[in-house]
């Protein structure tokens, strides 16, 4: 990996330039292999430019590619209690198949032109805290850092931390990188899990709905791994969500999102 060339990315709408090591990026995909080693301008430059990227999530998705995780901020929150427990899932065992495919139950779909895993999927209410996301790759435990956690101030602020792991999501998605994808929605449901949400919170949770709806698409059969993900937590907390403006003017805003919940809230009622 470190002989191999320099590749340049240029990052953002400011263009910042950063160089990484050409095997790093291009093994996570055949999209990126071809991107940086095919026949396209940019291989032949080495050289590419992702304004749609900001900086922040592209140097998680470069510590990602060389160790196996990315560091995610702390949530801030205004709760009497905090808990950093963690929820561990075992890492399922590897394939032998190159798309590092799911040992368990698997469903494909086409899109952009790449096929990328779903995950499993219940047909009755399963409680939020018992969702698990079967990791793809072993995880490179160098740092705390990469532990999603807590810790109390005096106004929460959650959303950079939860917006660290959707951002990352989407970028995985674009690129067909399956064992970021539900690296993402493994960390992102451990920072849910931990959140004991109090109506203060409510606003980030709605924008949190709006960046996962607005950056993710919506497939002809079944739903987004992280529309779903946000879905149920918001059904499982529709509550408290519901005692804040923000969720209500979500909901009158329309969209694909009313429908999406209302099938996660059915079953908790039924």
């Amino acid at each position: 990996m470190l002989i191999s060339r320099p590749f340049k990315f240029l990052i953002g709408p400011e263009e910042t330039e950063i160089v990484v090591h050409e095997e790093a990026i291009a093994s996570q995909s055949a999209a990126l292999n071809t991107l940086m080693r095919g026949s396209m301008s940019e291989s032949t430059n080495g050289l590419a430019s992702w304004k749609d990227v900001d900086e922040k999530t592209f140097v998680r998705f470069a510590q990602f590619a060389y160790t196996g995780d990315y560091s995610v901020p702390q949530m801030v929150v205004i709760n009497e209690v905090v808990s950093n427990q963690r929820v561990d899932t075992q890492p399922a065992a590897l394939d032998d198949e190159p798309d590092w495919s799911f040992s368990s139950i698997k469903k494909t779909v086409k899109k952009k032109g790449f096929e990328h895993d779903l995950a499993p999927k219940e047909t009755t209410y399963t409680p939020f805290k018992s969702i698990t996301y079967p990791l793809l790759q072993p995880r490179s435990k160098f740092a705390d850092s990469c532990h999603p956690a807590m810790v109390k101030g005096p106004r929460c602020h959650i959303f950079e931390s939860l917006l660290s792991h959707t951002s990352l999501y989407v970028l995985a998605d674009k690129w067909g990188v399956k064992s970021l994808k539900v690296l993402t929605l493994y960390k992102l449901h451990e920072n849910l899990n931990m959140l004991k949400l109090v109506v203060e919170e409510v606003p980030d949770i709605v924008e949190l709905a709006r960046y996962g709806y607005s950056e993710t698409p919506h497939l002809e059969t079944g739903i987004d791994d992280l529309r779903e993900l946000i879905c149920r937590y918001i059904a499982a907390n529709v509550d408290m969500m519901s005692k804040n403006k923000a969720f209500t003017d979500l909901i009158e805003e329309g969209g694909t999102f009313v429908p999406d919940l209302f099938k996660h809230i059915l079953p908790r009622i039924r």
